[in-house]
């Protein structure tokens, strides 16, 4: 198992050096309406349902139009579905090996929120790969991969869903 502290180490490498260009690179923010959104959460996945319904209160979108991504560390063999990403979805220096991963970088969305309660390689270098109008995150996540951080305890959903649509308002994104 020495050669996943190798991958990770060779996708932090990678990520390092994206995120230079990226931010070289950066696009004006849009100001497109909401319509589809993609959410980014952790292994844990216990509050999926209750972001999901807030969620789809709070912009009242379809639920077609609402796509969640859970991160896990490690997979069965039952639990396979197109949501779980593994590490074992990426290779080496950022590669995209699945196809699942795949037709989530493909697809491009209005708004992408990261619930997230740690940073992680693989989730930075998905963000850092997908092509979103607007990244929204917690404060203590890094700041060079959103537009909008807000700062508030990572426990606290409906909180940042508050801050969320209190900010979205402002903008003229909802």
């Amino acid at each position: 198992m020495i050669f996943t502290g190798f991958k990770r180490k060779s996708n932090q490498i990678f990520f390092n050096k994206r995120v230079v260009e990226v931010q070289n690179n950066s696009n004006n923010i849009s100001s497109e309406k909401v319509k589809k959104i993609l959410i980014f959460l952790d292994d844990d996945g216990s509050e999926k349902d209750q972001i999901k319904r807030e969620l789809l209160a709070l912009f009242q979108v379809s639920e077609n139009d609402l796509r969640i991504v859970v991160f896990s560390k490690s997979i069965s063999k039952d639990q396979v579905t197109e949501e779980i990403i593994t590490p074992k979805d990426f290779g080496w220096y950022g590669k995209v090996k699945s196809e699942k991963l795949k037709n989530i970088l493909t697809n491009t969305c209005d708004l992408l929120i990261n619930y997230s309660k740690v940073d992680n390689i693989y989730t930075n270098t998905l963000l850092l790969q997908y092509k979103a109008a607007f990244k929204v995150g917690f404060s203590h996540l890094d700041n060079r991969l959103y537009d909008l951080l807000i700062s508030c305890n990572s426990i606290d959903i409906s909180l940042f869903n508050k801050e969320l649509k209190k900010y979205l308002k402002i903008l003229g994104k909802i």
